[in-house]
């Protein structure tokens, strides 16, 4: 058990698991919403998300900061979304507090990996 948390939450797992989340999450947006606008800024984001996880992974501080504050902040997201689909769809909900649980987790895992000097 120790050797799967420890593989899931290292630093470039980590960033690889919050871009596949964004993955699945500009999939199912530019899905429901079904528009050329949804698509591209689902891309575009997509695609500075993917630069700034390559800059962290390769050990920029500024880049480090970025990806924390996003990973927190889409956490934070996830969280509510979970909170608000409590009564309604409680099964929305435990996928949301579980990619909440995990963007937080791993926004640690990678904050932690920056350089100290």
């Amino acid at each position: 058990m120790n050797a799967l948390l420890h593989f899931l939450f290292s630093p470039g797992h980590a960033l690889i698991g919050f871009l596949l989340l964004k993955t699945a999450a500009v999939l199912a947006h530019g899905l429901a919403q079904g528009s050329t606008e949804a698509w591209g800024t689902g891309i575009l984001a997509l695609i500075v998300y993917g630069i700034l996880a390559g800059f962290a992974r390769a050990g920029r501080v500024i880049s480090i900061w970025a990806v924390t504050i996003l990973m927190l902040y889409e956490g934070a997201g996830a969280l509510l979304l979970g909170w608000s689909g409590l009564k309604d769809a409680p099964g929305v909900a435990v996928i949301g507090f579980v990619a909440a649980a995990y963007l937080i987790a791993g926004a640690l895992a990678v904050f932690s990996s920056r350089r100290r000097g």
